[in-house]
């Protein structure tokens, strides 16, 4: 079974709580929000708001990937231009975001292996 038809917004929800528990610091807007679904409204898609980039990147599983996930970065009509301060905070939101997808991937294969 895909582990995306195993999620739902409150699950996600659960995952982003606990994770934010662990203490990463990030200038980072992350949530969940409802996914365009048709087959069901339940499923929700994490994303995130990196602010140093001012982009938003969607956090979502790999379709057959037994658990692993992806980062998809929208596209940028603008150049950003950033001081020393600021491309190191932008560092630091990828270096967590990367964090937030390998939690993901871990609570997504123990939800896979307990099915």
């Amino acid at each position: 079974m895909p582990v995306r038809d195993l999620l739902d917004m409150q699950l996600l929800e659960q995952w982003l709580d606990e994770f934010r528990s662990l203490g990463y610091l990030t200038g980072s807007d992350i949530r969940v929000l409802e996914q365009q679904d048709d087959a069901d409204a339940r499923r929700g898609l994490i994303v995130v708001d990196l602010s140093e980039a001012a982009t938003i990147t969607y956090l979502q599983p790999i379709a057959g990937s037994e658990g692993r996930w992806k980062a998809t970065m929208e596209a940028r009509d603008t150049t950003i231009e950033l001081t020393a301060v600021e491309l190191v905070n932008l560092g630091n939101e990828v270096n967590v975001l990367g964090a937030l997808v390998s939690f993901l991937e871990t609570k997504s294969r123990a939800l896979l292996a307990s099915c």
